[in-house]
């Protein structure tokens, strides 16, 4: 008897670990996560921008009075909001609502391998142009949940669906040259991007770009196969469980390349984070170390690491929240 009930006990629980890790793999589905945005004006003096819809998060940043923001989604007295390349929450009650229109938003970086830019805010309006992973993207005004947009040059402009378009720091794109995406008069009704193959527009789904690592995506494969491994201190196997250094480690190896438990800022070169590309290194400060953190870089500001203790392999976004005021660098690897 007592085995039998060990052997349902033990199958319940994988029932159950299974289901977790499809659970969080599918909350990462929607890149972004924003269906729409409307437009808002900030009425208090001075709204404090907090990391989560609490009084006790971190302050991201205060937005001053008479600040127009993209508002993404309310709940039980939050709003998340989007301004300056910062995305966090306010208090709703200190928001107007505002009709459509323009409003210097900032700017934005696509994600996604092929991202289309539309001469209306809508799937049935022509493509203008096609964006490249990364691309840069000045955010000029809302128009019926859509972001209106141009290039940095402003050789072509149009709208694209938020759930494609992540805000960043006018710092970040100092500098930058105009993007240069290829154009076409033809149409599409499919996926929210409009493109042929769902959100990236990509007809080979995970390779995306032709001059994309074929090493890069083996590794993501590999790391994303070991979602739900739970974090171990000291660990660098799946048996035993990873902590951060030695799941990466991990899946260096597995691809032939040899990097050590620690240390890792001090393999490969340098990279800004506006131009992380998949197998990339993303570091974070932890505690009193710079560099206290580490996971691997898939695309569309998302990550996959081994968090802490308690947890498990997971995928998380750096491009909001606390990742995003925690990372410290990148490193290149795979050239």
């Amino acid at each position: 008897m007592k085995t039998q009930y060990f052997r349902k006990t033990a199958l319940i629980l994988a029932v159950i670990t299974v289901l977790s890790v499809m659970l969080s793999v599918a909350s990462f589905a929607d890149e972004n996560g924003v269906e729409s945005v409307t437009l808002g004006k900030v009425t208090a003096n001075g709204l404090n921008l907090r990391e989560e819809p609490d009084t006790e998060a971190k302050v991201l940043t205060v937005i001053p009075e008479g600040t127009k923001i993209a508002v993404a989604e309310t709940d039980n007295g939050w709003a998340k909001v989007m301004i300056g390349g910062y995305v966090g929450y306010v208090s709703n009650k200190y928001i107007d609502r505002l009709e459509d229109g323009d409003a210097n938003l900032s700017y934005g970086k696509t994600i996604g391998d092929v991202v289309y830019m539309r001469a209306g805010p809508s799937t049935s309006y022509p493509i203008a142009a096609k964006m490249l992973d990364n691309s840069y993207v000045k955010i000029k005004g809302i128009e019926e949940g859509w972001f209106k947009v141009e290039t940095l040059g402003g050789k072509y402009s149009g709208y694209m669906h938020p759930n494609f378009v992540l805000p960043v720091k006018r710092t970040e794109v100092e500098g930058e040259p105009e993007p240069e995406p290829q154009t076409t008069s033809s149409g599409s009704s499919s996926g929210k991007s409009g493109s042929s193959s769902g959100k990236s527009g990509s007809s080979s789904g995970k390779s995306g770009s032709s001059g994309e690592s074929s090493k890069a995506v083996k590794l993501i494969d590999i790391a994303k196969s070991y979602i739900g491994v739970p974090y171990v201190w000291g660990g660098e196997t799946p048996s035993r469980g990873f902590d951060c250094g030695g799941f990466t480690k991990y899946c260096f190896n597995k691809i032939g390349i040899k990097i050590s438990h620690t240390a890792q800022i001090n393999y490969g070169s340098k990279v800004s984070y506006g131009n992380l590309k998949k197998g990339d290194l993303v570091f974070f400060s932890s505690g009193s170390q710079r560099y206290g953190h580490v996971g691997i870089y898939i695309s569309g500001g998302r990550f996959i690491h081994a968090p802490s203790p308690g947890k498990s392999v997971t995928i998380d976004t750096l491009a909001s929240g606390y990742y995003y005021t925690h990372f410290t660098g990148a490193r290149r690897i795979l050239g």
